[in-house]
């Protein structure tokens, strides 16, 4: 029969050997299982049906003979004739189940299931019953009185008889037979005599050890039993699981003995089981009954535990293989289709899913394994097969499946949940996950649910959420916001987005739980989903989606990776621990639970629904009211969130010009009470600040003006800002309760040393301050006590607007008092100064006073040249006693560039100026002496002055002077005026001569004893006769006047007349009269030591000297924004202006061409450009007029971009102008002017650096008459603190200065005597 075999004689050999009854046991074991390994299944199971009598034999003997109780070697050679049992029961199940040997089988059984065997024994004897009781089921053979040996095989399980289960089975494996074992039960319940040795939570570990065991051997053992036909497989598992097959012949005997494990096991644990249980044929879900909480070492609770965790796998089971092994997989599939083709075992397994609910938190890791199956089924990602079969209707299972899931808030546990919160929190999330995910993402339904469940299922929402939402414990707190989340964003999607209409009451249940919640961040989740609403609502009213395109994907993003399916998937696969110790502990929870306590935080239901504004705007404007009416601001305890929602809200709302709605929001902000009015403040400041566009009610204008009123007498300093912000009309109608009450404010302030609350004030009052008597004394307190930088500057600027604006000439000093020993004196004195210089027109000696103090304080060489240049522009305008001194403290500091300063301010300077090389008084097409680029054979003499380069050419006769200020060129010419002679100087010549020359007196002078020049001249010989009879050269008798003629430069000239015999024409020299006139002027101021000479590279120099300004010049951007406008080509493509706008530009200075005619600074600007030009002594401004530019914007933008101060004039009123709206590295100073009113601007200042200028500052409000004055002197000197505040910046006379000295008179040498005669005086002769 084994003829395939390769090796016959073997299996031949081991067969004889097996079969030899003569045998030792072990030997014939081990010939066995070395034919089990070799043959195949159905030679397996033929050599067991042909020698059944032998492998019977082998087994009585092993187990009859050995004790299996207590001896380990016994228990060892047990163990191989349960083995031996083993393969008979799997591999001849026919022949078992149709009795053969039943009594010898079970009495081995009974010696093997021994309570007192060793526990592995036991788990083997277990199972092997298992596999008998099976095959005996299978055919029908399975009796009541094996039924009752199935239920106690387990030790300490509970039985509702009271009896001990290790008691029971004791007394069967007692038994002398069948007969004798029926007379016992007969007799009533078996009551225990011995004492318990064991503790409770002892039984309750070992009974987990077994229970655990014995449901997975009955699922396992199925698949092992080995039968002719594989359809006995599936009788098995209905068999175990409910009933055996109903078969014809074995019809009526099966009836009674139904229920195995449902009713053996299931039922002695669940009591309520067939009076209470749930039926989803009949429509009955079993009634609510909460029932008394268990301990969880109770061995009730155990057997639940393992009983659910049993069904529930069993049911979770699908046809697409885990990566488990494969048999485990085909059993429990086995199992489950033996499950659910049972009515009665479907009610069974859907009761015990309930009871899951109301288990111990101990046990929430299957409880987190039933709410997955529910989930799945509720979802449809799976369909339940009672569905599936047409049994049971789609709208029945999803409600009583929600129910069963919603039933877990009534478990008796939640309110003394404790240490084990976290499990109740877990599992909670779990189950409010699913009710979103099944409103919010399953929107298209393999099979679609009428209105009717979703209004059930919102209603058993609220019902649980009402419950629990209202507590006070730990567990409420953590699921509360849950519990909004889940409530309101699916009463959105379901009116909204679904469409279905379902009663309107439910808004009013879920405003009833929202009243009832103590919880804050019930409050915080429903702002956030009213923040999603407003963006739907926007989105399909004004077709704007108010999130980034970023913000919404990530939204998306989060929602998709967090999707119920995946949670499912996950916690399907999930492994939980098993304990296979009896030291271990409880092991029914377990740590790995799903960690979705943040996904009601971090997803956007309504935003991932909401991709379009395809919906009912009707029903979203109805949905946006309700949801937002769901929190009241004014009693409630989290009135302050609905607060700051609302507040976000009317800024969304108001971005996309949806005032009304707004509007409508305000109208509850204005009611709240006076204690959360401040937190209204942004919003309702933001409604007034929309009047330009859209004006809000008359009524609900005056009531938030009131409420500010309110808060100001209240002293809230957050009002302040929004004061800052009204306009014109509006701040008239607050300013005068406001300045009733600033003064204590700003004391409050200082008092408390709250920088911020003292600036927010301070800011108010500055602005304020013109229409407020004893301002400046305010502000000179304030000034003396503050030690905030920022405040100081703002007090410095408002008192420098306030006595420019006043003429309070008397108050510069008493200011200056003050900042002169302030802790910020050398930050704050020359911002003083800069602001009060229109101050000059009104008391120029007092402002000259000032300055000298100033600048006696200041010890920043730069800082102080400011001021004294200020100080010597003032003394030259307006001629002041203290000028001398003035003049005198500059020469003594030997500084050169306020010596320059002094000749330019004194009148030498073209009005409009221009570059210094053109600065000549004579035309500007001259080339004058010394000019670079004059002809190469025009001598010119150079004359070092030291504070001046002089300069004359032979052939122009043009002086010309530069200096540290620039060039200056003279004509010289004779004046045509009558000489007088001088009698008195004539008279003392005369006598003089005739006193003459007495012997023995010597000349004396000023300076001692006078030679007479003449003496040191060289004498020649009286004759030529004379020298000629000496025998001595003329030439060689006077060495002086031989090197005198050697050394001259002068060049013989060729003599010439009618009488010469040369015949060469004698040239005539007729001097040049302006030559004559040098001669006289150079020997008058004395330039003859003076004359220098030169490189030849000098000229390169001196054009550089030239080419130096020696004025400030500033350009500056003013950029004209019209209404709507809100980016660089729509500003930039301006070509006209509002009449208020040219205005303003008009007098920010006079209109100029560049080009011929300007020869002042033009800006870079092209020739014929237009453009506003300013300049005086000191500096020169040239205004880039943003709708003054030609070109398209790219060339506009080429000035405007790279300008470091730019003005903005704004009349877009729905978005403030930022300096993000034209973006330029090159901007550092951005001046904003808004209106607020006709006559009145505000002035908005930001800096990209800490800079100190003014008068103006930010938040500054100033009248339209005053405005283009005050903005040019803020734009300079804005310009000018950017310069300071780099280490390498000078005053342009500074850098000339450098120019002057360092290449110019560096390079200019001392001549000789001689040569410097020669090189004067040789022009003229």
């Amino acid at each position: 029969m084994f003829a395939r075999k390769g090796k016959s004689s073997d299996v031949q050999a081991s067969i004889s050997r097996f079969t030899d009854l003569n045998r030792d046991c072990v030997s014939r074991v081990k010939h066995l299982k070395i034919l089990l390994d070799t043959l195949t299944t159905n030679e397996k199971r033929q050599l067991l049906d042909e020698h059944s009598f032998e492998t019977f034999h082998l087994v009585d003997e092993l187990l009859l003979v050995n004790d299996v109780s207590s001896q380990i070697d016994s228990a060892i050679e047990a163990e191989s004739g349960l083995w031996t049992l083993e393969q008979v029961l799997c591999l001849a199940p026919e022949l078992v189940g149709s009795g053969w040997q039943r009594h010898a089988i079970e009495s081995l059984l009974k010696k093997a299931v021994y309570p007192k065997n060793l526990m592995a024994v036991r788990k083997i004897a277990i199972r092997l019953f298992l596999v008998f009781y099976q095959c005996l089921g299978v055919y029908g053979k399975a009796t009541p009185d094996l039924d009752r040996v199935f239920q106690c095989l387990l030790p300490f399980f509970p039985l509702k008889s009271g009896e001990n289960a290790e008691d029971v089975l004791n007394e069967y494996c007692q038994s002398s037979g069948t007969g004798d074992w029926c007379e016992r039960l007969k007799n009533g319940p078996i009551k225990s005599t011995a004492s318990a040795s064991q503790t409770s939570k002892e039984r309750a570990q070992m009974l987990q050890v077994y229970l655990d065991k014995f449901l997975e051997y009955c699922t396992r053992e199925t698949v092992r039993i080995e039968w002719n036909d594989e359809g006995k497989r599936q009788e098995c598992a209905n068999f175990i699981i409910d009933k055996s097959v109903c078969t014809f012949f074995w019809q009526k005997t099966l009836q009674k003995m139904c229920f195995r494990v449902i009713k053996l096991y299931m039922g002695e644990c669940f009591h309520e089981l067939e009076s209470n249980g749930v039926d989803v044929f009949g429509g009955w879900e079993g009634a609510d009954e909460t029932g008394e909480p268990l301990d969880t070492a109770d061995p009730v609770v155990i057997a639940r535990y393992w009983l659910i965790r049993w069904i529930n796998n069993i049911a979770s089971a699908t046809h697409q293989p885990p990566n488990g092994p494969q048999s485990a997989h085909s059993s429990l599939i086995l199992y489950r289709n033996a499950l659910f083709s049972s009515h009665k075992a479907t009610n069974v397994t859907l009761t015990l899913m309930r009871e899951a609910m109301k288990l111990p938190l101990a046990c929430s890791n299957v409880t987190h394994k039933v709410v997955n199956v529910l989930s799945s089924w509720l979802l449809q990602y799976e369909i339940p097969p009672f569905v599936a079969s047409g049994e049971v209707s789609i709208e029945r299972c999803s409600l009583l499946l929600s129910n069963i899931l919603l039933s877990f808030f009534h478990s008796p546990y939640l309110p003394q949940c404790g240490e084990r919160h976290s499990s109740a929190i877990s599992i909670a999330f779990a189950i409010l996950t699913s009710c979103k995910q099944l409103v919010s993402h399953r929107i298209q339904l393999p099979k679609p649910l009428p209105q009717k469940f979703w209004s059930e299922l919102m209603a058993g929402l609220c019902g649980v959420a009402s419950k629990i939402c209202h507590q006070s414990d730990i567990f409420s707190q953590h699921v509360s916001a849950a519990f909004t989340s889940t409530l309101i964003s699916n009463v959105v999607i379901i009116k909204a987005v679904r469409r279905i209409e379902i009663d309107d009451d439910v808004w009013d249940e879920v405003h009833d739980v929202m009243k009832k919640g103590v919880w804050i961040p019930m409050a915080e989740q429903w702002a956030a989903i009213v923040n999603s609403v407003t963006r739907a609502l926007i989105l399909h009213l004004a077709h704007i989606d108010i999130f980034s395109r970023e913000e919404a994907l990530r939204k998306a993003t989060e929602v998709s990776q967090n999707s119920r399916r995946q949670a499912i998937e996950s916690a399907t696969a999930m492994e939980e621990p098993r304990k296979e110790s009896s030291e271990g502990g409880d092991s029914l929870s377990s740590n790995n639970t799903i960690s979705e306590d943040n996904v009601f935080h971090d997803t956007d239901d309504i935003t991932n629904a909401v991709t379009s504004w395809s919906g009912d705007k009707l029903a979203w404007l109805q949905t946006w009211r309700r949801v937002i009416s769901l929190v009241d601001p004014y009693t409630n305890s989290s009135a302050h969130v609905a607060i700051d929602c609302m507040s976000l809200t009317i800024k969304n709302l108001l971005s996309v010009n949806l005032h009304p709605l707004a509007h409508w929001l305000a109208c509850r902000l204005v009611t709240v009470p006076p204690i959360l009015l401040p937190r209204c403040v942004p919003a309702l400041s933001a409604i007034l600040n929309e009047s330009t566009i859209r004006r809000p009610p008359p009524l609900l204008s005056a009531n938030i003006l009131l409420c500010f009123i309110r808060l100001m007498q209240s002293k809230e300093q957050l009002v302040v800002p929004a004061i800052c912000g009204l306009s014109a009309q509006e701040l008239s109608i607050v300013a005068p309760r406001a300045l009733e009450h600033l003064p204590k404010m700003l004391q409050a302030g200082r008092a408390s040393k709250d920088s911020k609350m003292s600036s927010n004030s301070l800011k108010l009052f500055a602005m304020l301050s013109s229409s407020y008597p004893g301002a400046e004394q305010i502000l000179l307190d304030q000034l003396v006590h503050t030690d905030v930088s920022e405040n100081a500057v703002v007090i410095v600027n408002t008192l420098a607007i306030l006595i420019v604006q006043k003429a309070q000439i008397d108050l510069v000093l008493s200011a200056l008092k003050i900042i002169e020993t302030h802790q910020f004196a050398m930050r704050l004195i020359p911002l003083f100064c800069t602001s009060i210089a229109t101050l000059s027109q009104f008391s120029s000696t007092t402002l000259l006073q000032a300055l000298l103090r100033a600048a006696s304080l200041l010890r920043d060489e730069r800082t102080r040249t400011e001021i004294e240049w200020q100080m010597v522009k003032l003394c030259v305008q307006y001629p002041q006693p203290q000028m001398p001194l003035v003049i005198r403290g500059i020469l003594a500091d030997r500084n050169m560039v306020l010596h320059g300063e002094l000749v330019m301010l004194g009148g030498q300077y073209p009005v409009r100026g221009f570059e210094v090389e053109r600065w000549n008084s004579a035309s500007s097409g001259a080339s004058g002496p010394g000019v670079p680029g004059a002809s190469q054979d025009d001598k010119t003499v150079y004359i070092n002055r030291q504070s001046a380069i002089i300069s004359i050419a032979s052939k122009k006769c043009e002086i010309t002077s530069r200096t540290v200020v620039g060039r200056h060129i003279w004509d010289l010419d004779t004046l045509e005026t009558p000489r007088k002679t001088p009698t008195n100087v004539t008279n003392w010549l005369r006598k003089e001569a005739l006193k003459g020359k007495k012997p023995g007196r010597e000349s004396q002078g000023i300076l001692g004893a006078m030679d007479d020049p003449f003496d040191d001249l060289p004498r020649a010989p009286s004759s030529a006769s004379k020298a000629s009879a000496d025998g001595v050269s003329p030439v060689e008798g006077s060495t002086q006047f031989a090197s005198m003629i050697e050394t001259s430069r002068r060049q013989p000239q060729p003599l010439g007349g009618s009488g010469g015999g040369s015949g060469i024409p004698t040239p005539s020299f007729t001097p040049n009269s302006k030559l004559l006139e040098w001669r006289s002027l150079s020997a008058s101021l004395g330039f003859v030591p003076l004359v220098s000479q030169v490189h030849s590279n000098f000229l390169r120099d001196l054009k550089h000297l030239d080419q130096t300004a020696s004025r400030e010049v500033h350009k500056v951007a003013v950029i004209y924004v019209a209404d709507t406008q809100e980016d660089r080509a729509s500003i930039l493509s301006n070509t006209t202006a509002s009449p208020q706008f040219e205005d303003f530009v008009s007098e920010l200075g006079w209109e100029i061409k560049v080009g011929r005619g300007h020869e002042g600074y033009n800006g870079g600007l092209p020739v014929e450009s237009r453009a506003p030009y300013y300049a005086d002594a000191e500096a020169e401004c040239i205004f880039h007029v943003s709708t003054w530019l030609n070109g398209d914007v790219q060339q506009k933008w080429k000035h405007i971009g790279n300008d470091e101060v730019h003005v903005v004039w704004t009349e877009n009123y729905r978005k403030v102008y930022t300096r993000e709206t034209i973006a330029t590295k090159f901007c550092d100073v951005l001046i904003v002017l808004e209106h607020v009113g006709d006559k009145m601007v505000r002035v908005r200042v930001d800096t990209a650096s800490a800079l100190e200028f003014g008068p103006l500052f930010d938040g500054a409000l100033v009248t339209m008459s005053e405005l283009s004055q005050l903005v040019r002197l803020t734009v300079i000197n804005a310009s000018r603190a950017y310069r300071l505040a780099r280490v390498e910046h000078s005053r342009p006379l500074r850098h000339r200065e450098e120019v002057f000295c360092n290449e110019a008179l560096a390079h200019m040498r001392p001549m000789a005597l001689a040569q410097s005669i020669s090189h004067l005086y040789v022009p003229t002769i």
